[in-house]
């Protein structure tokens, strides 16, 4: 997809008042202070991209609201990826970070933006106004594979965007804007860690450009290299060591479930206990020996609180982040062959792997022992024939086996050709055409088959003597070996590898993009120029996924990829035109009217219509109103058409027809290649005041309000299984219980069956001045989330002010303020996020005892000190940060797994990164 620009030769200075300039937008000035030096600003023949509209304009004049994230804030900010940064803002909710993949089995170590909690597959990411060949089967771009120092600014529109941009952009477009005309290089090395001595963090950077043919021709190189040892699990920190979870009450009591510290696991120990029976109660010790279990307070099917097995819940190990290196290079190269025509080329390769952790195999309680396994205890097989019982249940968290271990690896390169020119003076053109593909490879090692894990268990004595796994009796071929699961480290290695294997997906994906536009200036009625943008677009995607034999058979606890063949394209063709309407009237500065519209033909689902219409008004230079309507679109990914049934992470399900007894299970969702876009509908207005009194200050606010109709979704696992307890037998159906009558397995389709809405505020407050002899900056950004349900066929469900990971926080916020004064600039952040209800669902002292989480604030604190010579200050600096520099723990939000939520809150504690960096 093609950008039109507008070129403007600026010294420092006018780059500087530009930076002033977009300060004023609503929703999100731009994030970016005065530069340090000469060294970290643009080239003064820098092409300037406004996103929000193709037509050329001053940004401050976009009809949707616009944030922009400048270069110097990242430096200043010292990311290491540019999704740092973003991820501080407000706008950007729920989105994919290493810290919340380091449990997943998929896409380990990914960065993948998500605006207004929508959805990563709702928010477009574009480089330089075009289409990025996605990281992922589900359409996302990984920001780690955009180099940082390459990147000029980050524009974010907050609101929807199909109609200008394409589909996908409901949420948002996430623009990243890149150094065009780079003269000179940088490098840049920075080393990291946790105060807990984990989290070390490696970073090379690199930047370098010339130009050549008297500035007509220019290349720019861009490496970055990273590499993160990854941390300890959540038992390294004393949050996790207090061990939240969320207890079930006794059957019929009130309230139903309890959050608690010193929650241990009641039916399963690394040595194993019985869970049934007369024997209930009895666990063993590492060499075998039974003895009585130590039980705490509710005892229920998972849980309990206090007793024994301390250090041994699910989050065992379970680092907090993963492992992670990258490799990435970018080189743009262009060519300005005339005064009307520039050519240019672009090749960007990346490689990531990321290794994360998973919990150990475990059983709660839903294995089954016989009388004549022969590796039970005589004392136990005693008291069994005492009390007259041929088996009990049996839970074990397979400690001495080891866990599955997901290794993620990408690799993504791309091409992108490019030309553009201008016809006449008031008319330019454009033209791209892109070529990418992405191999990804995942690997889940030692993996685990919960069926041949009960037939292990399930030894007899053969006829012969010997200890053999039953199954063997009536099939001697078989290659099940017994396995003594009473104490720790009972059983070689052979025995393990019968219930372990690797699996192994590789998928190929490519997109090919091409793109034509032209814009330009039509009359003037006395208000300015109208303006008409318009062009076309073909784009097409493939993917080609292969997974191991024994994933396609399904043999797997969880994962379990299948076989993808899928493709689509589209052909879409566009229009927008901006429409000065009234200008230099009383309360009347400027009035003018945008609009767009765009028809798209997909190969999967036909033709359908994304338009905006949108309006500016400024009463004078110190107060700007506007408003846009918009009706936007996303197509089906292609997994969403044509996977077969997967497995996805493990959820905890509450089931009605066992007393609500809490139950670990393994969900799987499958394609649907009926499914048809989803359709949203956005209103936003706002108003930016910047007083002419008050030099360098602005406030903006922006209202929004999304709402999407046949959003591509599947009924919660813990819905089907209330919709099945209601009566609903076509639920029931996608239900899998074993022979207790213990849930196992729920799989779902994906349908058009959902309503999303979500209404919200955006807020901006932002001043700068001179402060003594520095420069002071200061800037807050914040987000009221008003309202944000999920209607999913009769089910609706309210998240906003629900801070458990599915829901939205009510408030979020991001306060900077920074201090520049000769060779040392600090900033000090503030991210704040407010308090909220464990689940909106719960009525507080009937379905939980507790249902309020507190707010969260967390302090960063960075600095600079430039030591280059006087006439060059910037071209050499030390830098230093600290991240939560109160050291401030995550409140208890127990999960599946963790006792927290790592999407909100902060699980590394204090951590610290120095480094330096050199400018020619």
């Amino acid at each position: 997809m093609s950008h039109m620009h507008f070129r403007t030769r600026v010294s420092s200075l006018a780059m500087a008042a530009m930076a002033g300039l977009l300060v004023g937008l609503p929703m999100a000035a731009s994030a970016q202070a005065l530069p340090a030096s000469a060294a970290d600003e643009p080239a003064a023949d820098q092409e300037i991209t406004v996103t929000g509209s193709r037509i050329i304009r001053d940004g401050t004049e976009a009809p949707s609201p616009l944030t922009v994230v400048g270069a110097d804030l990242l430096d200043k900010r010292q990311a290491v990826n540019v999704a740092d940064v973003l991820n501080e803002l407000p706008a950007f909710r729920g989105s994919t970070t290493p810290a919340s993949t380091t449990n997943n089995t998929k896409n380990v170590g990914a960065n993948y933006a998500n605006l207004r909690s929508l959805g990563t597959n709702r928010t477009l990411t574009l480089v330089d106004g075009v289409r990025h060949v996605p990281s992922s089967d589900l359409g996302q771009v990984d920001l780690n594979f955009i180099p940082s120092l390459l990147v000029e600014r980050v524009e974010v529109v907050t609101g929807g965007a199909s109609a200008v941009y394409g589909s996908d952009a409901v949420a948002g477009v996430l623009n990243l804007v890149l150094r065009r005309k780079y003269e000179g290089f940088q490098v840049r090395g920075d080393v990291g860690m946790t105060q807990h001595s984990d989290g070390k963090e490696y970073r090379g950077a690199f930047l370098g450009g010339v130009q050549f043919g008297g500035g007509r021709g220019y290349a720019t190189l861009a490496v970055d290299v990273y590499r993160s040892d990854g941390a300890k699990d959540a038992y390294s920190r004393d949050w996790g060591r207090r061990s939240y979870g969320l207890v079930t009450n006794v059957a019929g009591a009130t309230p139903v479930r309890i959050i608690a510290s010193n929650v241990q696991n009641a039916t399963m120990t690394p040595n194993g206990i019985i869970t049934s029976g007369p024997l209930r109660g009895t666990t063993f010790n590492a060499d075998g020996t039974p003895r009585p279990f130590t039980y705490g307070q509710l005892p229920g099917a998972q849980l309990m609180i206090g007793g024994e097995g301390q250090g041994t819940r699910l989050y065992l190990g379970d680092a907090l982040l993963p492992e992670l290196d990258r490799r990435v290079a970018y080189l743009r190269t262009g060519y300005e062959v005339s005064d009307a025509l520039e050519l240019s080329q672009d090749f960007s390769y990346g490689w990531s792997k990321g290794v994360a952790s998973t919990p150990y195999y475990f059983n709660y309680g839903n294995l089954t022992i016989q009388r004549e396994n022969p590796f039970l205890p005589a004392s136990v097989a005693a008291q069994m024939d005492a009390a007259g019982v041929s088996s009990f249940g049996f839970g074990r968290l397979w400690t001495d086996v080891g866990r599955p271990v997901p290794v993620s690896t990408t690799e993504t390169w791309r091409s992108v050709t490019g030309a553009k020119g201008s016809l006449a003076p008031s008319w330019n053109w454009a033209a791209n055409f892109e070529y990418g593909q992405n191999k990804y490879r995942q690997q889940i090692l030692g993996a685990f088959m919960a069926a041949r894990a009960a037939e292990m268990i399930d030894a007899v004595s053969a006829p012969d003597g010997s200890v053999v796994c039953r199954v063997a009796l009536t099939n001697p071929s078989t290659a099940c070996r017994p396995f003594n699961p009473f104490g720790t480290n009972r059983n070689t290695a052979d025995v393990q590898n019968y219930f372990r294997a690797d699996q192994d997906l590789r998928q190929t994906q490519r997109e090919i993009a091409a793109s034509a536009g032209i814009t330009g200036k039509l009359f003037d009625i006395g208000a300015g120029r109208w303006g008409v943008a318009m062009g076309g677009e073909y784009r097409r995607e493939t993917l080609h996924a292969v997974a191991d034999p024994l994933s396609r058979a399904g043999v797997f606890t969880f994962g379990n990829a299948r076989n993808v063949d899928g493709k689509f394209n589209v052909k879409e063709a566009y229009i927008e035109l901006e429409a000065p309407l009234l200008a230099n009237l009383p309360f009347v500065e400027a009035l003018t009217l945008n609009g767009a519209y765009r028809y798209a033909d997909y190969s999967s689902s036909g033709g359908i219509s994304m338009w905006k219409l949108g309006a500016t008004w400024d009463v004078s230079d110190d107060l700007r109103f506007r408003v846009t309507r918009s009706r936007d679109v996303r197509a089906p990914n292609i997994p969403e058409l044509f996977t077969p049934a997967r497995g996805l992470a493990t959820q905890t399900i509450l089931d009605p027809f066992r007393g609500n007894a809490a139950t670990l299970v393994f969900p799987f969702v499958q394609g649907n290649p009926n499914l048809k876009p989803e359709t949203a509908n956005t209103l936003s207005f706002g108003a930016v005041l910047k007083p002419s009194f008050i030099p360098g200050f602005n406030f903006s606010v922006d209202y929004y309000d999304i709402k999407i109709d046949d959003a591509i979704a599947t009924v919660a696992p813990q819905d089907i299984v209330n919709l099945c307890f209601g009566g609903q037998n076509d639920a029931c159906s996608q239900i899998v219980r074993d022979g207790s009558g213990t849930i196992t397995q729920i799989s779902s389709t994906g349908i058009n069956i959902a309503t999303q809405r979500t209404k919200g505020i955006d807020l901006e407050l932002g001043y700068r001045t001179d402060l003594g002899e520095g420069k002071l900056d200061f800037r807050v950004f914040a987000n009221h989330t008003i309202k944000s349900t999920l209607v999913n066929g009769a089910l609706i469900t309210r998240l906003a002010g629900q801070n458990n990971g599915a829901g939205t926080p009510s408030w979020a916020a991001s306060a900077i303020v920074g201090y520049d004064i000769n060779r040392i600039s600090a900033t000090l952040q503030a991210r704040f996020i407010s308090a909220g209800k464990y689940d909106r669902s719960f009525v507080e002292g009937r379905d939980i005892a507790d249902n309020t989480l507190p707010s969260a604030t967390y302090l960063s604190l960075n600095a600079q000190y430039r030591i280059g010579p006087a006439e060059e200050p910037g071209r050499y600096k030390l830098f230093a940060t600290v991240d939560n520099l109160l050291d401030k723990d995550p409140p208890a939000v127990p999960a599946s797994v963790l006792p927290t939520n790592p999407q909100f809150y902060d699980v590394l504690g204090r951590r610290f990164r120095v480094g330096f960096s050199a400018n020619f």
